[in-house]
């Protein structure tokens, strides 16, 4: 983050990208590197040189929290950690304008390789403030914070291009599993950067003899192996290569504030990360007094298990998620988030099932929020709308550092009682999610659901056109059809359903939520069915139907009703062949003459679904049925 003492001139910044950017000239290609799968060398560098950043971070901290806890009085502890924290998140507040120009107006791998070289500088400065340290104790804990200061000014400026990299690096499908890993490998990274520094302090404690080689060597090491790693990452196009430095900085953050004000879904996104880090700082500043005045334990098994649990929720975040933005999942994880919290009050030493549960609900908070910022953020001010978010976020932080100061230093609040609160806190945001986002935590639960029952595969779904309208057409074998269809449709769809089954009182505040579109059986109301169908078609919306009309009463696909083409008329949209398979024999299909009164032969039970190649022109509607059945 930003040093509170540095100012940067335009001149200075545009010729120092520039440079980084002609000194790897890994490719000169006039065009941006077309987004990949989550094995793509660039998205591989982007992990490597996350993982390495941050264990060096971490372990670089931790070398510095020990130092220093051995140095002030164990009542000033607390507000020895609230400075370290203000001076790694203040510069995230300074450098909030230059962050996001840096990402909009340069190729972000040239940022983020800029920052790795700014990292190996940083980490020469660290190693010569812990020999300081144990040359002139107090000097030397004052050239820390300095250095603690300039390591968030490197994180700060990192940060939105590292962030805004992934849209470009990996296909829209896949930034949530990218989020998901990339979260997972910096847990994987706090651990062993924790597990680094302890050690290292054990090795070579600067308090009893000077500085060894062996944490020099690590520090830098690991480096300047991080700025080898981001090397891999493919140069792009600047996102806005028009852009003018901010000279004014705290101006330009208003701008981008109020551009991010301006969109309220990303406002939102926002408003929700903020709220995760300030909480999330305060727990983290209490595991120190939940380990050692609670629970009597190691600092290092409560970390751990807090670590290992935001690793599992980063991975199931990404998992599930099945490659969509599924903000459904955000529900969960501030449910699960309130309830460990406040559990934590009863916990007793050994068990730490509420601590793992605490990590994991904070990683299925996080991920679907961070996706989502990316991707609904425009490319040509994505780092600045992220850059803004920053800011928010660590203006939180700092807040919520100074109320854990005052709560456990001032007031003498116990560790179980922060924890408590963190709860208490949490719970009035879960009930707001879920009331903001009926629609997606319905979805993802009736997924999580759905998932305990059958088990999917979908196949072909770059088949299916990345925008743009297009009448999606499935056979239909059982009542979980269209709700399988939506769940498992990489685009958002809106079927089309019969009014006697969507207007029910129990299911019409759902089907409404989903844009589903009424059918009903009087001439006028198929008319403006239709028109419905042709104005969405029209805006670029994926529309499902079932042209048989009925769910099959022979397992095999009937005969398509005639009319359903008209739907597309004067639409100039594609026609998409689905065929679901595998559904006959459940339990909501008529095999065995009878739906639902019958059990499962299988458990979970298989399903695949095949989207089949768009057909531009379809002549009538056995072209079409003969597409779906050759799909089988």
């Amino acid at each position: 983050m930003r040093g509170a003492t540095t100012t940067v001139r335009p001149n200075s910044v545009e010729e120092a990208a520039l440079s980084i950017e002609n000194a790897y000239p890994a490719d000169r290609s006039e065009t941006a590197a077309l987004p990949a799968g989550l094995g793509s060398r660039s998205f591989l560098g982007l992990l490597g040189a996350q993982f390495l950043g941050v264990a060096n971070i971490c372990t670089f901290c931790w070398l510095a929290v020990l130092i220093a806890k051995e140095i002030v009085a164990p009542n000033n502890a607390a507000l020895a950690l609230s400075a370290g924290l203000a001076c790694f998140v203040l510069p995230f507040l300074l450098l909030a304008a230059p962050a996001g120009y840096l990402a909009d107006r340069f190729s972000k791998r040239t940022v983020i390789v800029a920052c790795k070289v700014g990292e190996l500088v940083v980490m020469l400065l660290g190693v010569g403030a812990i020999v300081i340290c144990g040359l002139d104790q107090t000097a030397g804990l004052y050239v820390m914070l300095v250095v603690v200061a300039l390591i968030g000014a490197q994180s700060a400026l990192l940060g939105p291009s590292k962030s805004a990299s992934i849209p470009e690096m990996v296909r829209s499908d896949r930034i949530s599993a990218a989020n998901g890993l990339l979260g997972m490998t910096t847990v994987a990274a706090i651990v062993a950067g924790t597990v680094a520094g302890n050690l290292l302090y054990g090795l070579t404690s600067p308090l009893d003899r000077q500085m060894g080689w062996i944490s020099a060597a690590a520090l830098i090491g690991v480096a300047t192996a991080g700025l080898a790693a981001s090397l891999w990452i493919a140069p792009s196009r600047a996102a806005n290569a028009k852009r003018t430095f901010p000279v004014n900085g705290p101006r330009q953050t208003i701008r981008d504030l109020a551009a991010l004000g301006s969109d309220r879904p990303l406002l939102r996104a926002v408003v929700g990360v903020t709220i995760f880090w300030s909480l999330g700082v305060a727990a983290l500043l209490n595991v120190d007094l939940l380990a050692i005045s609670e629970l009597g334990v190691e600092l290092q098994y409560v970390g751990l298990l807090l670590a290992v649990g935001m690793g599992m929720g980063n991975v199931l975040a990404g998992i599930w998620s099945s490659g969509r933005v599924e903000l459904g999942i955000v529900s969960l994880g501030a449910a699960g988030i309130a309830t460990s919290a406040m559990l934590l009050l009863t916990v007793s030493t050994g068990n730490g099932v509420w601590l793992l549960m605490l990590g994991t609900s904070a990683g299925l908070y996080a991920v679907p929020l961070q996706a989502f910022l990316q991707h609904r953020s425009p490319a040509e001010s994505r780092g600045s709308i992220l850059a803004a978010g920053n800011f928010l976020t660590c203006a939180g932080m700092l807040a919520a550092g100074g109320v854990f100061f005052l709560a456990s230093d001032a007031f003498g609040v116990s560790a179980r009682a922060i924890y408590l609160a963190i709860g208490l806190v949490t719970l009035p945001g879960f009930l707001y999610v879920v009331w903001l986002l009926p629609g997606a935590t319905t979805r993802f639960l009736i997924w999580l659901l759905t998932h305990t029952i059958y088990r999917v595969r979908v196949e072909g779904c770059e088949n299916l056109p990345a925008e743009g309208g297009a009448l999606v057409v499935a056979n239909h074998v059982s009542w979980i059809d269209a709700v399988l269809l939506v769940l498992h449709c990489p685009r958002p769809i809106r079927m089309v359903g019969f009014a006697e089954y969507v207007q029910k009182w129990w299911l019409r505040w759902l089907t409404e939520d989903f844009r589903t579109i009424s059918l009903g059986t009087g001439r006028k109301s198929v008319v403006r069915s239709i028109r419905t169908v042709r104005e969405a078609l029209r805006e670029g919306d994926l529309v499902g139907i079932f042209p048989e009309g009925n769910i099959t009463r022979s397992g095999k696909i009937e005969e398509f009703q005639g009319g359903f083409l008209s739907m597309r008329k004067g639409t100039d949209t594609p026609v998409v062949p689905v065929y679901l398979g595998g559904l006959w024999g459940s339990v909501f299909s008529f095999e065995r003459g009878r739906f639902f009164w019958k059990w499962p032969k299988r458990w979970p039970y298989p399903v695949t679904i095949r989207i089949g190649r768009p057909i531009a022109e379809p002549v009538d509607g056995e072209q079409i049925r003969q597409a779906v059945t050759n799909l089988e």
